[in-house]
C-alpha cells in the first residue's frame, strides 16, 4: 500500500506542476535525457534504466544537446498549426494551456509565447512573400494577410497579463492569429502547385534570427520563474521551510530534475497520514486548475463571434489610418461577412478561402 501510494503521489507531483517532470532514481547503468512532447516547455529529464513516464522524445546524451532540441521541437510544434488545426476557438490544447494561467507568471508566459510563435510565423510569411515576388507572383492578397497579423502583434503586445480577463484575450488573439495562419496558407497553396509550395515551406521551416533568440531567451527567464514559485507553493504543501534548493535551482547550480528528485524523497519521508494529505492538497488544486480552465473557456465562449467583430472594427480604423487599401478592403470583407451572418461569418481572406468560423 504504501508503495502504491508513493507511485501515485509521484504521478500527482508530475501532472500538478507542468514544469515539474518525474522520474526514477538515477542508476549505475546509462541514463539519457529526453523532453516531453505533450508539454515541450518543460525542461530535459534524465531517465535511467529504460525508464520514462509519458509520451518522450528520443534519447539524447547531453542535457544541453537534449534542451537545444526541446526548443526547436517547441517552436515547430507551437508556430505550425497545419498538422492540428480546430475550427473551436478554444479546442483541447487551448484549455490545457489556461490551466497555468491560474498560477502567478502563467498568464505572462502565454501571452510572450503567443508573441514569439505569431512573430516567427510573420518573419516565415515575409521570407515567402519575398521568394514570390521573385518568382513574379502577385501577393498582395498575402501581404494584406501579413498586415492584419501585424496588427495582431500589436493586441498582444498591448496585453496586460494581470488584468482579470487576460484568460480571454488570450484566447482571442490567439484564435485570431490561427485563423490569419490558416488563411495565408490556404492563399499561398492556392497559387502554387505541390512541390512549389512544399519547396518553400522547407526553405522557411527553420527561419530564426536575433529578434527571435530574444523571445525565446524571456520566455525561458519567465518559465524559470514561474518554476521558483511553484517550487516555493510545494515546498509549503509538503512543509518543508528550506529554500537552499530553491536558491540553487536560482543560481543554476542545480536543475529541475535534482529538484524534483529531492521533493520525492521528501515526500517518501512522511508518514502515511502526511503523504495523504500532501496528496489530497494536490488532487485538489489540480481540480481548481482544471476547474478554471474550464469557467474561463466557458465564459469565452459566450460572446466570440461579438467580440471577434470588435476586434475587426477597432482593426479597420487602424488600417485606414495606415492607407493600406487591401489591408481596409480585407478586413471590411471580414466584417461584411459577420454582419450578413452573425455566428458564421467568415475569417477567409478576401476571396472566403478561410475556414475559421466565429462561435
Amino acid at each position: 500500500m504504501k508503495k502504491m501510494l508513493s507511485i501515485i503521489m509521484m504521478l500527482m507531483l508530475m501532472v500538478s506542476f507542468s514544469t515539474l517532470a518525474m522520474a526514477e532514481e538515477p542508476a549505475e547503468e546509462e541514463c539519457y535525457w529526453y523532453y516531453d512532447v505533450d508539454n515541450p516547455e518543460n525542461e530535459c529529464v534524465e531517465y535511467c534504466n529504460n525508464t520514462t513516464s509519458g509520451n518522450v522524445s528520443e534519447a539524447y546524451d547531453t542535457f544541453e544537446d537534449c534542451e537545444e532540441c526541446r526548443l526547436e521541437f517547441l517552436d515547430n510544434e507551437t508556430e505550425d498549426p497545419e498538422d492540428n488545426e480546430s475550427e473551436d476557438p478554444i479546442d483541447d490544447e487551448t484549455e490545457k494551456q489556461i490551466e497555468k494561467m491560474n498560477y502567478s507568471h502563467g498568464a505572462e508566459v502565454r501571452l510572450l509565447q503567443l508573441e514569439k510563435a505569431i512573430t516567427k510565423n510573420l518573419l516565415k510569411g515575409e521570407m515567402a512573400v519575398s521568394v514570390l515576388q521573385g518568382l513574379g507572383y502577385n501577393t498582395t492578397d498575402l501581404e494584406a494577410i501579413l498586415a492584419e497579423m501585424h496588427l495582431v502583434l500589436d493586441e498582444v503586445q498591448a496585453a496586460d497579463p494581470e488584468a482579470n480577463d487576460s484568460v480571454q484575450i488570450f484566447i482571442d488573439l490567439k484564435s485570431d492569429a490561427k485563423n490569419l495562419t490558416t488563411q495565408f496558407r490556404e492563399t499561398i497553396r492556392a497559387l502554387l502547385s505541390d512541390v512549389k509550395y512544399k519547396e518553400i515551406k522547407e526553405q522557411i521551416r527553420n527561419i530564426t534570427s536575433d529578434e527571435l533568440q530574444n523571445y525565446s531567451k524571456k520566455v525561458r527567464n519567465l518559465i524559470k520563474q514561474f518554476n521558483v514559485n511553484q517550487i516555493y507553493r510545494l515546498y509549503g504543501i509538503i512543509g518543508n521551510q528550506s529554500s537552499d534548493f530553491v536558491n540553487d535551482y536560482i543560481n543554476g547550480t542545480v536543475n529541475l530534475t535534482q529538484v524534483k528528485l529531492q521533493l520525492s524523497k521528501m515526500v517518501n519521508m512522511k508518514t502515511k497520514e502526511k503523504r495523504m494529505n500532501i496528496f489530497s492538497e494536490m488532487l485538489k488544486e489540480k481540480v481548481q486548475n482544471k476547474n478554471f480552465a474550464n469557467s474561463a473557456a466557458g465564459n469565452a465562449k459566450g460572446n466570440f463571434s461579438e467580440r471577434h467583430l470588435e476586434r475587426l472594427q477597432k482593426r479597420l480604423e487602424n488600417a485606414n489610418n495606415s492607407g493600406n487599401e487591401k489591408l481596409l478592403e480585407k478586413i471590411q470583407n471580414e466584417i461584411q461577412n459577420y454582419e450578413n451572418g452573425p455566428g458564421n461569418g467568415n475569417h477567409g481572406n478576401d476571396n472566403g478561402k478561410g475556414k475559421g468560423k466565429g462561435k
